[in-house]
């Protein structure tokens, strides 16, 4: 028993740890909580294995479900895309696949009373395959699989990507099950020398992919970068275009204070109000150009203020946003960039009056973000929110959440708030509580 213990757990710990490793951020309880159910996991293992010595046929029925019953404990206890879960379990399962082909091949070429199922010997074998393998999959798990599934969460490649470690899966389970098991499998060194090749092509192949979602992602942060850049770039020309305006007016002001002491004189008080009134209308707009100091953030502002005014939606804000919020200025661009755009497509979906008011203000740590605008059309379609476990806002596209909802979810998240949106009246109401 002692020596299963021991095999055991060096075949199964490692693992475990490999699947949780990149999504600690998102782990649904304490990391204390949330490994603590290893130990369980591994007790069931263990005893399955003494059972399967004992000739209990258990453990072919344990090996079949074990994959679904592990995805169920990820899914509990990890708040991921299921996706993104069954890509990073199925890679390991792989990998597992592989290090028993590997452990029991080597032992094939020790002693045969030196090397048992579960012997000591066995144990010190798998001590040396993870020397060789651990650190490369450890790695790209951090480096690779972790920021890729925190930044591209909500990719639609990932509904698709697990199928390809499941293809690898698929073949590991059927070679070994369907030749007697993974002992029989491996004492023919040709399907040794076979699995080292496809263990070979399947992290390759993989690592391709990471790559790939990696560069599409990058492509999509720059795509959003140069958004950010013509934004400013809008600001600067309104704020270039409005210098002009009050040089002309101070440039004109002589002439028509001329012309008002002329109206005075002659006392046409009827004649200088028509004038005055004339006048009035070519000063230029009294709109805020600077609503915060964040100069990213107001450069956002700015530019949907004018797309609004172009569009004849009545635009208001009212923005006191700390300028320490410890809020990431990229975020609050997503954020504000996605709230405005949603109000303004919606605004100019309408037939009549519009109108757009924003409000940003802070109370105590936290800041509150509300928006209303006018939202007489009713969704056509709608979907169920599993994460929140309602019926929730659809996009207007199709029956889905919108990608710029999804965005504005995902930065509530990041700094520990919540959003509520809803339509009601012919008003849609938005509002984000951040907690940096």
């Amino acid at each position: 028993m002692l020596m299963v213990f021991l095999y055991v757990f060096l075949d199964l710990i490692p693992c475990l740890a490999l699947v949780l490793v990149p999504h600690q951020a998102h782990f649904r309880f304490s990391p204390f909580r949330t490994y603590g159910v290893i130990p369980v996991l591994f007790i069931m293992v263990f005893i399955c294995r003494i059972l399967a010595l004992e000739g209990v046929d258990i453990a072919g029925i344990f090996t079949i479900l074990w994959m679904g019953f592990y995805l169920v404990l990820l899914r509990i206890y990890i708040k991921t895309p299921v996706c993104i879960l069954l890509f990073t379990l199925l890679t390991v399962l792989n990998y597992g696949s592989f290090k028993a082909v590997m452990v029991n091949g080597i032992a094939c070429l020790l002693p045969a009373h030196f090397v048992g199922r579960y012997s000591f010997c066995s144990s010190l074998v798998q001590l040396l395959v993870y020397a060789v393998t651990y650190p490369f999959m450890y790695g790209m798990m951090v480096r690779k699989v972790r920021p890729l599934a925190e930044q591209t969460r909500e990719n639609v490649y990932w509904r698709f990507l697990w199928l390809v470690p499941a293809a690898f899966c698929f073949y590991y389970y059927f070679s070994l099950y369907s030749n007697g098991g993974t002992v029989v499998f491996a004492s023919n060194g040709s399907n040794v020398l076979f699995v080292l090749i496809l263990n070979f092509s399947a992290l390759f192949i993989t690592f391709l992919i990471l790559q790939l979602l990696k560069e599409c992602n990058d492509k999509l942060l720059l795509e959003q970068e140069n958004h950010h850049l013509a934004m400013q770039s809008v600001q600067y020309e309104s704020l270039r275009q409005r210098i002009e305006e009050v040089r002309q007016a101070r440039h004109d002001l002589r002439q028509h204070l001329s012309v008002v002491q002329t109206f005075l004189q002659e006392e046409d008080y009827e004649s200088l109000s028509k004038y005055i009134h004339e006048y009035s209308t070519t000063i230029p707009l009294d709109a805020p150009i600077i609503y915060c100091e964040d100069y990213a953030l107001n450069a956002v502002i700015v530019y949907y203020e004018s797309m609004a005014k172009e569009r004849g939606i009545c635009f208001s804000a009212d923005i006191d946003y700390p300028i320490d919020s410890r809020i990431c200025s990229s975020d609050g661009v997503i954020l504000f960039g996605n709230l405005l755009e949603n109000a303004i497509e919606a605004c100019s979906r309408e037939k009549g009056e519009s109108f757009i008011t924003l409000k940003v203000q802070q109370m105590h740590q936290m800041i509150v973000v509300t928006m209303d605008n006018t939202c007489t059309v009713v969704q056509p379609y709608k979907y169920y929110d599993y994460h929140h476990g309602r019926e929730g806002i659809a996009s207007s596209k199709g029956p889905r959440m919108g990608m710029g909802i999804v965005s504005i979810q995902r930065i509530a998240e990041k700094y520990h708030g919540m959003v509520n949106l809803k339509q009601e009246n012919g008003i849609f109401y938005s509002s984000v509580l951040l907690n940096p």
